[in-house]
């Protein structure tokens, strides 16, 4: 399996950001999926593609077949279409991301770029934040189904508020109490102290990450110039 520096996959998020939004065409589009899917299949994660691929296939069939529908909802469904196959690669890589990463690398990586602290500690809780809430939305789903009011068209359509107040009430108390005891814990680990933060976590850059980051600027430009070539604008 391929291990990227935290660093390096910062950077390339934020590349293959450019990359997805500036070629909408879904000819470079789906050339730039590939080599997404690619990556994340040699960091391990061939499940997750697998299904991002068959999402990729439907919505660009979805987007093919609009030109057979009315003038105003091929317009409408065509936007649509389009900015879900735009995400698909950029929610993909993002997902590899999550997956191959720990928060505490994260951590060390965005302090040795030298990311604002503000920044830094807003997105490492919510990081901690998530994992925490989607254990408590299948404690609460679990706890619904026990009431016989488990998610279904009978109960959308017989018995909606109830289902609402099951759903929602539960989630605003356990989401306040999850920040709250995120932000103890991370007082109790210094997180408000001024000074220098040392870390046990050490990132180094290897060459087999320079290749990769290589790669992909080599595809950011022949991509980009294929655009060029094409449309006669970047």
């Amino acid at each position: 399996m391929l291990a990227i520096d935290t660093r390096i996959k910062l950077l390339l998020f934020i590349l293959i950001n450019f990359m997805v939004f500036g070629l909408k065409d879904f000819v470079l589009g789906s050339v730039c999926f590939f080599f997404i899917c690619v990556l994340s299949c040699l960091m391990g994660q061939k499940k997750i593609v697998l299904k991002y691929i068959i999402f990729y296939l439907v919505i660009a069939s979805i987007q093919q077949l609009c030109t057979f529908l009315p003038q105003a909802l091929e317009t409408i469904l065509s936007i649509f279409t389009l900015f879900i196959r735009v995400m698909i690669p950029v929610v993909l890589f993002a997902s590899t991301f999550i997956a191959t990463t720990k928060v505490s690398e994260l951590i060390a990586a965005m302090y040795s770029l030298k990311i604002p602290r503000s920044i830094t500690i807003t997105f490492s809780m919510v990081l901690r934040f998530f994992p925490t809430f989607s254990e408590e939305v299948h404690s609460i789903y679990d706890a619904m189904r026990l009431r016989g009011l488990a998610i279904s068209w009978k109960n959308v359509f017989t018995r909606p508020l109830l289902l609402l107040e099951a759903i929602a009430i539960p989630i605003v108390m356990r989401s306040a109490s999850i920040a709250e005891e995120l932000s103890a814990s991370a007082v109790t680990r210094g997180i408000d102290n001024p000074a220098q933060r040392t870390s046990f976590v050490r990132l180094r850059v290897q060459l087999l990450d320079l290749v990769v980051l290589f790669i992909f600027v080599a595809i950011f430009v022949a991509l980009f110039y294929c655009k060029y070539q094409i449309y006669g604008r970047i």
